[in-house]
């Protein structure tokens, strides 16, 4: 008996200390060991298409999950991708934890993605690239809207472009997609630094400035553009209807970021085609997402703005080169640099060319 009982004593020490190894490999925060990292990537290229194949590999991912901050700087639904791919779970199919924060655009964002606190971010393309072209090392990795969808709305009584010489108009911040698209629409009526524009910090935000009389309009997209239609307002001028592209919502890291966690990056990209996919099928689930982080929930409101952005989300993920190109050309009134840069120096095409070999692409949409 005495032999057995000092035996136990010595299989419990043995116990706690392999439990304590186990925890100790865990990973934490924003980045994981090497060898998680690896074993991760593995994963990631046998990882199944969509949530009914959920596997072994999945079941490993989610045993070796990372912790991920992320953020998207507007409640315009532009973002929908992103907020269905949280609200689906296409991050935790992935082996991410990611939590999600609204993070006002320009300096807000930037310092977060620079700092690392954000990693990962979806935002517009126009404060990245302006950003680089001041010695910022941020890039472009996917990008899933290349289009103008914002529209100038006035107080009634502003109802011609000249009417609007002169007064504010209220934009999310500087270098914001609000503001590409509120210069590309003074440029078009003819307004080119006849109006001043005013960062108020969100469509929400504008609104409520031009209720107080602070801006006399505002740069909305859907939903935002359909309240501020019930509200009264006058719509001076469709962006849409220029035609002129320009990478609105684009997954961002910093170049430190994707190379010490490449892995990280692509499992982020393959969640977020997944979500782009759900939300272009998916009525409810896409309606849900809108509803939840737009902060409308007019289900007329929201009905409209699904059937407005559905078909506009990329299939593969990959950057708009026109799209950046035009983000070059606005920032040439501030950056003179910008004459002589070109697209790929903002982009990392590395992940979704990866991706797309794989047949990742095939499998979420299906062969063309």
């Amino acid at each position: 008996m005495k032999p057995h009982a000092r035996t136990i004593p010595a299989l419990v020490c043995a116990a706690l200390l392999l439990a304590a190894c186990g925890q100790a490999s865990a990973p934490a925060g924003g980045s994981a060991a090497a060898s998680t990292s690896a074993s991760a990537a593995a994963n990631t290229s046998q990882a199944p298409a969509t949530s009914a194949g959920a596997s072994a590999s999945a079941a490993q991912k989610a045993a070796q999950k990372v912790t991920v901050k992320s953020a998207y700087t507007t409640t315009s639904a532009t973002m929908a991708p992103l907020w269905t791919t949280k609200e689906a779970g296409f991050f935790d199919q992935q082996g991410l934890d990611v939590t999600l924060a609204r993070i006002e655009a320009g300096a807000p964002i930037l310092s977060a993605l620079q700092g690392g606190d954000v990693p990962l971010a979806f935002v517009g393309a126009q404060q990245i690239v302006e950003a680089d072209l001041k010695g910022a090392e941020f890039v472009i990795v996917a990008g899933f809207v290349d289009t103008l969808g914002q529209q100038i709305w006035t107080i009634p009584a502003i109802k011609t472009p000249d009417q609007l010489k002169g007064k504010a108009i209220g934009i999310t911040n500087f270098g914001a997609i609000t503001h590409v698209a509120g210069r590309v629409a003074a440029d078009k009526l003819g307004l080119k630094g006849q109006v001043n524009f005013i960062a108020t910090g969100g469509p929400p935000e504008t609104i409520a400035s031009i209720q107080t009389g602070k801006v006399q309009g505002g740069v909305f997209s859907p939903p935002q553009s359909f309240q501020a239609e019930k509200q009264g307002l006058f719509m001076l001028y469709d962006v849409a209807t220029s035609g002129v592209k320009s990478q609105t919502a684009a997954i961002v890291t910093t170049k430190k970021f994707a190379a010490a966690q490449p892995d990280v990056v692509e499992r982020y990209i393959r969640a977020a085609i997944e979500g782009a996919h759900k939300v272009a099928t998916d009525r409810v689930a896409g309606e849900a997402a809108i509803k939840k982080y737009s902060g409308v929930d007019d289900p007329e409101l929201v009905s409209k703005t699904y059937d407005y952005y559905k078909d506009q989300f990329v299939k593969d993920g990959f950057p708009s080169m026109p799209g950046i190109q035009q983000n070059l050309d606005i920032a040439t009134d501030a950056i003179p640099e910008a004459k002589t840069a070109k697209p790929e120096q903002f982009v990392d095409m590395t992940f979704v060319n990866k991706i797309k070999a794989s047949g990742f692409i095939d499998q979420v949409w299906g062969k063309s």
